[in-house]
């Protein structure tokens, strides 16, 4: 009973390694801000230091940096509704400008997040593949030993 199980569980993982076949991972380009500030500087690097070495630590330091360009949009935003003609413009300029990095670095850190995740799927699915052949190994050497021992008892 348990052969036909484990005959079942190593195809569901042949099934689940070719669906997780390498692929080349998709590269994560760095956007670069048409409005360079302090703020876009480091998030960039933030994000540069989470696809290095991701972690708790790392993600944590993301969230900062995009709460503290959201900051500067939302100081912008401020200025549009206050300021005028040349300021304005500039506010308005500057604000569109960050809001776009802002989008595709997003964009970038969900990629590394969601690379993550999926390395971290494979090795679970690689794991499970190498308990369930060591199971049918196990269970092939049982049956090879029974049907030795039923050999030397046949005449």
């Amino acid at each position: 009973m348990k052969l036909p199980s484990l005959l079942l569980s190593a195809a569901t993982v042949s099934v689940l390694l070719i669906a997780c076949e390498e692929k080349k991972p998709q590269v994560l380009v760095k956007p670069a801000p048409a409005t360079s500030n302090v703020e876009t500087t480091r998030l960039g690097s933030a994000i540069d230091a989470y696809i290095s070495n991701p972690g708790a630590a790392q993600a944590a330091t993301v969230d900062k940096a995009f709460a503290e360009l959201d900051g500067e949009i939302a100081e912008l935003n401020e200025r549009l509704a206050t300021d005028s003609g040349e300021d304005r413009s500039e506010a308005k300029s500057k604000a569109d400008n960050l809001r776009v990095y802002r989008d595709k670095e997003h964009a970038r850190y969900m990629g590394a997040q969601a690379r993550v995740k999926t390395n971290a799927v494979k090795e679970e699915v690689k794991d499970f593949g190498d308990k369930v052949e060591a199971g049918a190994r196990k269970a092939g050497d049982a049956v090879r030993d029974a049907g030795q021992a039923i050999d030397k008892k046949l005449p």
